[in-house]
């Protein structure tokens, strides 16, 4: 159970790898713009629009809610999609509006 005392320590390591990744994510990002600098003689994010578009968690769980076959009842679950996000269709109450 994630409420177990096991659950709470893999729920922190597992916040703990996903905050270092992004900030991998984030070095790498900026390390490449510094070679399009050097290479292009332009500034990346203001000439060459070089931004992030999005960036997301690819392993890591989260609590959603889904049916349980036994009863049919919506209950809170621990989902983890490793390597994988979830995805929604369009209008779906967890998309924020663009």
């Amino acid at each position: 159970k994630a409420s177990s005392p096991e659950g709470k320590q893999y729920l922190r390591g597992m916040a703990a790898a996903a905050n270092f990744a992004f900030v991998n994510r984030t070095i790498i990002a900026h390390s490449v713009r510094e070679v399009f600098r050097k290479a292009f003689l332009r500034d990346p994010k203001e000439d060459l629009r070089m931004d992030t578009v999005y960036d997301v968690s690819h392993n890591i769980a989260k609590q959603e809610d889904h049916v349980d076959p036994a009863d049919g009842k919506v209950k809170p679950a621990l989902v983890h999609r490793k390597g994988a996000t979830r995805s929604f269709p369009p209008g779906h109450e967890a998309l924020p509006e663009v």
